[in-house]
């Protein structure tokens, strides 16, 4: 069966190509398939079944032999779900699903917990006494993703727009199909899957091991917790900072292309993760190439729940910064939560590819990560200067002479990050408030420094925090004119 080529960061952009008038190829001939439900599939039959399932679990797509690529997924419909109705959410049941390709894209990538796949031709066994679906991708299963959400998680971040609820984001071969009977089987899961993530946890507490408990682990365990921070370590790779509900604190690194979904306030499953004993500085979790990191529906009760109740004290940073030299990176800032959801960019990306990349030039608000290497004006006092609406024009407070213009920041930070570290370029991102972007920046309100001194023993503190080694900006900023300037960000220490 052949199938298209894919990166993982690109799987729902080339996947989910539709035919040009909006309805799905057709791959083989149109058979009508008929359905089983999970808990009623034939455990004697040799025939292959068909069957709809809502993904709770799965691992990354991995390698086991020269010539065999494997993903392992955990799934449930309403036939299969709780061992117990008790309505604790604590005695979750499912069933597994192996499937097996020849070529790592063949194989379906599982970003987020809830949603819902479609299996062709798969047979069934018992296995440890579990109930375990077997697909041979590489002869003739074939598999399709569909989102219980409006989006999948990738299109959510920028990926390709779904043509109706009824098309899969992600499906193996070059096609697929769908028949018109399939459409309410497809709602009714789907419809289905929300109040079962609204009802229960659906992760039960027996299917993962709570941090404060990480340590004392011989193996792999699995991890549920609230990503606090991402972090970009380099070019390729995030780190992660992590925090349960036993309230400790964990780090890991997330390959960006593995794992481009990801963002900071998420609560995600960790699937196989392992205790770093040789770190001394933090806990750090190791992951294995089949390792997943998943986030939830937004339906769910659980993330919900985590999401709320835990927080970030900030203690880890604040005792960093207490160091002469910080070992563990420190992001000073935060941004308002109505970007949370932006990507962040590259500062390659921003000055050097902003005309050429489409998704870029398209747009003027972005987030980007950076460190500060110099401040200017050098002089704090010259931060803050007199600004006539009128003339448009910015003057000194410096001099006896009164200033009637109404008190603005005027700031140049010069900064390089991870993309732009091996070049001997320095960029210019501008805190000009005079049209209100940054007036929140420094949570100091503009003043005459040369006159006020705690101001500016406070914007002195500032400077040299922004400038320590180790100490990083999440900012957002706006493009006008060529130039960014820094907006609805502030600093937290």
């Amino acid at each position: 069966m052949s199938s298209a080529k894919r990166s993982t960061s690109r799987v729902s952009k080339k996947k989910a190509a539709p035919a040009k008038d909006g309805a799905p190829k057709k791959r083989e001939q149109s058979t009508r398939y008929k359905y089983v439900e999970l808990n009623k599939a034939s455990l004697t039959s040799a025939e292959a079944q068909h069957f709809y399932g809502v993904v709770i679990d799965a691992t990354f797509p991995y390698k086991t032999n020269q010539d065999r690529y494997i993903c392992s997924l955990k799934v449930v419909d309403p036939s299969l779900y709780l061992k117990s109705q008790k309505g604790t959410g604590d005695a979750s049941d499912y069933a597994t699903l192996v499937l097996y390709a020849k070529r790592f894209e063949d194989l379906p990538i599982i970003h987020r917990i809830g949603d819902i796949i479609r299996v062709h031709r798969a047979t069934l066994r018992l296995y440890n006494g579990q109930r375990q679906f077997n697909a041979n991708v590489f002869y003739n299963s074939s598999w399709a993703l569909f989102s219980t959400d409006k989006k999948s998680a990738l299109q959510e971040i920028g990926g390709q727009e779904p043509v109706s609820d009824l098309t899969p984001f992600a499906f193996s071969g070059k096609n697929y199909t769908f028949e018109k009977s399939e459409a309410a089987l497809l709602q009714n899961i789907r419809k289905w899957a929300v109040q079962y993530f609204q009802q229960y946890n659906v992760i039960s507490s027996d299917m993962f091991t709570p941090l404060n408990k990480a340590q004392a682990q011989k193996g792999d365990f699995d991890v549920v917790a609230k990503i606090l921070q991402v972090f970009e370590l380099d070019e390729y790779t995030n780190e992660l900072k992590l925090k349960d509900q036993s309230g400790q604190v964990f780090y890991t690194l997330a390959l960006k292309l593995k794992f481009p979904h990801l963002r900071a306030g998420e609560v995600v499953r960790i699937r196989s993760a392992t205790y770093d004993e040789t770190s001394t500085q933090k806990k750090v979790l190791l992951l294995s190439h089949y390792s997943n990191i998943v986030t939830f529906v937004s339906a769910s009760k659980l993330a919900k729940e985590i999401k709320g109740k835990v927080t970030d004290d900030k203690s880890v940073e604040k005792a960093a910064l207490k160091q002469d030299v910080s070992l563990s990176a420190v992001v000073l800032t935060e941004v308002d939560k109505k970007h949370a959801g932006l990507p962040t960019h590259s500062l390659q990306d921003l000055f050097h590819n902003a005309d050429t990349d489409k998704e870029i030039s398209s747009k003027d608000t972005f987030r980007t990560q950076f460190y500060i290497t110099r401040v200017e004006p050098v002089d704090v006092k010259e931060w803050v200067k007199s600004y006539d609406r009128k003339s448009k024009k910015a003057s000194s407070h410096k001099g006896a002479a009164a200033k009637s213009g109404e008190n603005i920041f005027q700031v140049q930070f010069l900064v390089k990050d991870a993309s732009t570290q091996l070049n001997n370029n320095t960029y210019r991102i501008l805190l000009y408030t005079q049209d209100g972007l940054g007036a929140n920046f420094f949570n100091v309100k503009p003043d005459n420094l040369y006159k006020n001194n705690d101001a500016r023993k406070k914007l002195e503190e500032y400077n040299e925090l922004l400038t320590k080694f180790n100490s990083y900006v999440d900012a957002v900023v706006e493009r006008r004119n060529g130039f960014y300037f820094i907006k609805d960000t502030r600093i937290i220490f």
